[in-house]
Formats: C-alpha cells, sequence, structure tokens
C-alpha cells in the first residue's frame, strides 16, 4: 500500500473526492502496488512525512519550498496542469477580494493599515503571490493586520463576507469553485487589481506562478518512482481521474525559482531568519562529544610532546582532506551545471533541448497536440559586437535571454544554441493560431533598444518555424530533424530579408 498525501487547501471531503480517482489511475498504471490517497493540512502533512507515513506528495509550490527543509522529500516529479472545461490553465497566481459594498477599498493602496485574511503563510496563492504583487505595489506588509483562518481556504472567504477582514487572499480557481458549488453568489465579491493573461480564464490579481509539484519521499525507491513520473505523463485530459481532479494532466516538471525567490523576498519562512544557536542547544544535542572531548584533552595534556605533534599534523591533514572534498564537490555541481545549461545566459542549452523536445514528442503523439520549434537567429548582433566589444555583446545576449524567457509559458522552453542562435519550444498547442500569438509577442519585445554603456542598441530576428502534428504511432520526428528544418528555415527568412519569419510543416 502506497500512500499519496494531498495538501487540503479546501475541505478534505471535497479533495479527497477530486482525487480519490488519481489513485486508483495510478495503482492500474503502475502495477503491484496500491495507493490510497489522503487529505492532509499543512502541519499534519508536514507531520506525516517526519513520520514517514506518505510515499507521494501533491502539494502547492511554497509548501514545497517548505517540506524540501525536512530533507524527507525528493525533486518534483512532474507538475500538474489545471484546466477550465476542455483548455489546460498553465500557472497558478492569488486573487485579491473585497466585499462588493467596500467601495472605499478600490486600489491595492487603499489596503494599506487594513485587516486581510489569509489561510496560512504557506499557501502561494493565499498569501505569497499577493503579498509580493502589493510589495511590489509599494504597500508595506508589516502595516498590515493579518487574520490568519486556517485551511480550507473557503474561510477566508467567509471572513471577507462577514466582515471580520476587510479583504483576503486567495489561490485562483477558488472563487469559480465556490460559485458552481453554491457556496458564493455572482456580485458578492469584488477582484482588487484584476489581471488579464491571455488563455487564463480565471479571475486574478497576481502574476502566474508554476502549478502544483508531485514529489516523493526519500525512501520510495527511484526506480518505482519513475514509473509514477511515467503514468502520471500518460494521464489523458478525458480519464476519468483527469475529470474528477479538475486537472488537464501532468507535465514535465516546471522550475519553482520564481517562488522561492518570491518568498526570499517577502521573508517568509524557511527563508525568514537564520536560526539562533544558544550554549544549550549545543549542550543539549552535543553533550557526549563535549564530555569525551574534555576527557581526550585531558589525556592530551598527559602526553608527550611528540604524541602531541603528530596528533596537531592529523589535524590538519584531516582538514585539507575536507577542503579538498568540498572543492571536488564544488567542481562537480559546477560540471553537472555546464552539461545542461548556457555558461553565459544561465538557459537550457542544446543537451536539455534535446531531452525536452524527445519528451514534447513523445506527448504531442500521445495526444495528437500540435507544437512549434521556432529557431531563431539575431539580425544586427556581430555590429554590436565590434562597435561595443564583446563584453557588451555579452550583456545584450543576457538580456535577449531574459525577453525570450519573460515572454513564454511556464511548460515552454527557450535555449541557446551559442552565439546569437537562440531556440523557442512551444509545446501543447490548442489551435494553430496559437503559437504566432506567442511569436509576435516575443519578436515585439526583441525589437526594444537595450541600454548597454550609455548606448541604445537593438536587433531584430530571422525566425524558422518548424510545425509538428502529433499522431498515434507517428515515429519519424526526432529532435536533429526538427532542428534542422528549422534551421533551414531561419536560413530562408534571411534571405528574405530579416526581421522575419519562416514556416514550415514538419517533413519526415
Amino acid at each position: 500500500m502506497l500512500t499519496l498525501g494531498v495538501f487540503a487547501y479546501r475541505p478534505k471531503p471535497i479533495m479527497l473526492q477530486r482525487f480519490g480517482e488519481l489513485g486508483g489511475f495510478l495503482s492500474e498504471r503502475v502495477g503491484s502496488h496500491r495507493f490510497e490517497v489522503r487529505a492532509y493540512t499543512g502541519p499534519e502533512l508536514q507531520a506525516a512525512i517526519k513520520a514517514g507515513a506518505v510515499d507521494f506528495v501533491l502539494t502547492n509550490p511554497v509548501h514545497f519550498h517548505v517540506l524540501r527543509e525536512y530533507g524527507a522529500l525528493s525533486g518534483s516529479l512532474a507538475s500538474m496542469v489545471m484546466r477550465a472545461g476542455d483548455q489546460p490553465l498553465h500557472g497558478i497566481g492569488g486573487v485579491i477580494v473585497r466585499k462588493a459594498e467596500r467601495t472605499d477599498l478600490a486600489s491595492l493602496h487603499d489596503l494599506r493599515g487594513r485587516r486581510i485574511a489569509t489561510s496560512g503563510f504557506n499557501s502561494l496563492g493565499s498569501f505569497v503571490a499577493p503579498a509580493a504583487e502589493l510589495q511590489r505595489a509599494g504597500v508595506p506588509l508589516d502595516g498590515l493586520q493579518w487574520l490568519v483562518v486556517d485551511q480550507p481556504i473557503d474561510r477566508v472567504v467567509e471572513a471577507v463576507l462577514g466582515g471580520a477582514a476587510d479583504a483576503g487572499f486567495v489561490r485562483t480557481s477558488v472563487l469559480e469553485d465556490l460559485q458552481r458549488e453554491g457556496k458564493l453568489q455572482a456580485g458578492q465579491l469584488v477582484v482588487l487589481n484584476p489581471q488579464k493573461v491571455p488563455g487564463f480564464p480565471l479571475q486574478l490579481s497576481t502574476r502566474l506562478y508554476p502549478e502544483w509539484p508531485f514529489l516523493a519521499a526519500v525512501h520510495v525507491p527511484p526506480e518505482l518512482s519513475h514509473r509514477v513520473a511515467v503514468a502520471l505523463m500518460s494521464l489523458r485530459p478525458t480519464d476519468a481521474a483527469a475529470l474528477s481532479a479538475s486537472v488537464y494532466g501532468f507535465s514535465i516538471p516546471a522550475d519553482y525559482s520564481a517562488v522561492e525567490q518570491a518568498m526570499r523576498e517577502l521573508g517568509v519562512a524557511p527563508f525568514d531568519a537564520e536560526p539562533q544557536t544558544t550554549w544549550a542547544d549545543v549542550w543539549q544535542r552535543y553533550w557526549v562529544w563535549i564530555v569525551a572531548l574534555a576527557g581526550s584533552a585531558v589525556l592530551v595534556l598527559l602526553l608527550a610532546l611528540g604524541l602531541a605533534l603528530n596528533t596537531w599534523r592529523l589535524v590538519h591533514i584531516k582538514r585539507d582532506l575536507q577542503a579538498d572534498r568540498a572543492a571536488l564537490q564544488s567542481q562537480r555541481e559546477e560540471l553537472a551545471r555546464l552539461a545542461h545549461f548556457d555558461a553565459l545566459t544561465g538557459l537550457p542549452n542544446r543537451r536539455l533541448l534535446e531531452d525536452r523536445l524527445n519528451l514534447a514528442l513523445a506527448r504531442a503523439r500521445r495526444n495528437a497536440s500540435l507544437l512549434a520549434l521556432c529557431y531563431l537567429d539575431l539580425d544586427n548582433f556581430k555590429p554590436i559586437n565590434d562597435q561595443l566589444g564583446h563584453a557588451a555583446g555579452d550583456r545584450f545576449l543576457i538580456e535577449i535571454g531574459q525577453r525570450l524567457q519573460q515572454g513564454l509559458r511556464a511548460d515552454d522552453t527557450v535555449a541557446r544554441l551559442g552565439g546569437d542562435e537562440f531556440v523557442l519550444l512551444l509545446t501543447d498547442l490548442e489551435h494553430d493560431e496559437a503559437w504566432p500569438n506567442a511569436l509576435h509577442r516575443i519578436l515585439e519585445r526583441l525589437r526594444q533598444p537595450v541600454a548597454i554603456d550609455g548606448h541604445e542598441v537593438a536587433s531584430s530576428a530571422s525566425v524558422g518555424v518548424v510545425l509538428f502534428k502529433g499522431a498515434p504511432g507517428e515515429q519519424s520526428a526526432d529532435p536533429d530533424s526538427l532542428l534542422r528544418q528549422a534551421d533551414q528555415a531561419m536560413y530562408q527568412a534571411k534571405q528574405e530579408g530579416r526581421n522575419r519569419y519562416r514556416v514550415v510543416e514538419f517533413k519526415a
């Protein structure tokens, strides 16, 4: 029996009803193992992980960073993709609400000094995302009065409607869920700082962050974790488990560094302060060693000068070995990073791009979905390099890489192949018009000037686009052939005058 612990941000019966089918799906796909789904509050889930009572965990990104501090969880096996009807939702955010009658609260600045309801500080949608939005708007968080109502998150809405709080923080989809369940009437609440994100139909007050990660406990064998990850990737939007859980499926693990950055900016646990250690703590934890060392010190004093000198030498040898070991470990970590990421921009390199492209092709074949591979080459990079120098050229490439990354969804990939060549991988496209809109936004970002050493420089891009429509049983496509055809299309775009893109459909 394997236990899947699900973070209960809604009432436990609702969470069990939603994700119970997922346990059955995993039991069927993994084989020889039966999965039981249990819903936990935040503290309950932390206690269960410490006790080794759960094998897999599905929780929000902030809670993931908190739980990771215990060292009892692996990295993310997959990231959940929510849905709105038959449409996938790429991301999660926060919603800031107030009662409709409170017309005195019209903007984020009107929340200064107000009483804010939240389900807890270990939640992305119910605290970190909205609090980060307030901080960026210049609203001091230390001047707010916090009303922590704990889980389920429904209590935040109850506190706002009941007048116990001036406003409240909830995660995206909660308002829509409560209205569908008949627990909230349309027009009772007003959303502050409303955001409109293309392809995201839910009410939103903040930027979007990656959705929930699916994690394994450290005691789970790697082979079993791999089989569970494969099973999650095979979940189709039409499967009963996906429909019951209101998810579109699971994707490759998302990058949760933006969540960690927001937590660090807010100074929330576990990034709030360095732990303070007292002498009493040291004695309680290491008293045996202290006593032993004290006894050893008395014996050392009785030893001859030669024995003391040898001991001194051994201590220094051990210290040198530890320093060498630390240096080797640092070199190994740096080599592992360089193997998958570009040293200048920090973007994925060709090796990591091919790995993700292989996964994207497999998913496109399985779901009969569309993907677009865009090969970008900057048009005017050489004059920038020649006139301003290589250091300025490097800073220009770093800025271009950041702009490309900001223009993509969380599940898409931007990679640098070298020089001024970049590749965009757009996956799970719902229709043929999805990729041109994204590409136009990105090209418009690239045309904006970049300030370097008192100069404003700009460069357009020539782009080759290869479209691949997946079909069950199709095996002709591979990363090399797609990259080669995209490169050829980019060359045609340059020949036709640059600052444009050329589109081809993949040919085997």
